[in-house]
């Protein structure tokens, strides 16, 4: 039976090595099984016991990972949205992070101060937002562009002002509910940078400057 341990340990030291956290839990659930039945026949109820608790959380987080995994079907509206501009998500990913959001309609709002830290993180939908520091016209974002990510990445306030051109669509999302997700999930906010860095070299493709982003933007010379 000795083989039982050493085999489980060998699962172990490649669950520790893998990249990717379902096949970690998933080693770890086989390795700590397998552990138990090994314990247990050993006489070890305290081990086996503790490794029969491990095996059962590592099990329920990977159903939970394999959730968050499967494949959903889009509403049609928000299909060509995923594809163009939140491609680093899954299907799933997506949806999560849009329910966690708000749709509204603004018309001729203050959407960021300079110098206040911005309350949202905007996706624009359609219409179009002026950039402008001192009353004077910076650049003009439109649908497909997010509003006020640098702030969102840094922490730090606006340093021009965000205005919407007559009405404008867009998604938001609280920062603070956003920052409480980045320290509650560490994955999942990747997949958000990921999204926001897509954006920013879009605007750079464009020929916008790499530092246009709408909170971040500086005076040109």
């Amino acid at each position: 039976m000795v083989y039982l341990a050493n085999f489980a340990y060998v699962l172990m030291l490649c669950a520790f090595v893998t990249r990717d956290v379902l096949y970690l839990r998933t080693l770890l659930v086989i390795a700590q099984t397998i552990v138990v039945i090994y314990t247990w026949s050993n006489g070890v109820r305290l081990v086996s016991g503790w490794n029969l608790l491990f095996a059962g959380i590592n099990a329920y987080m990977a159903v939970q990972i394999l959730k968050a995994r499967r494949a959903v079907t889009l509403p049609a509206d928000l299909q060509h949205i995923h594809t163009a501009n939140f491609g680093a998500m899954s299907s799933a990913e997506f949806l999560r992070l849009w329910k966690l959001g708000e749709r509204v309609a603004l018309e001729n709002a203050a959407m960021a101060r300079e110098a206040t830290r911005p309350e949202f993180l905007y996706f624009l939908l359609d219409g179009h937002v002026r950039i402008s520091r001192d009353g004077e016209s910076l650049l003009e974002l439109s649908g497909g562009d997010f509003v006020c990510e640098m702030s969102l990445m840094t922490g730090e306030p606006a340093n021009a002002d965000v205005d919407a051109e007559g009405v404008v669509n867009v998604m938001r999302w609280n920062t603070n509910a956003l920052q409480a997700l980045r320290l509650r999930d560490a994955a999942f906010w990747t997949k958000i940078q990921s999204v926001i860095g897509h954006d920013l070299v879009e605007k750079i493709r464009r020929g916008e400057p790499s530092h246009a982003s709408p909170d971040r933007v500086a005076v040109p010379a």
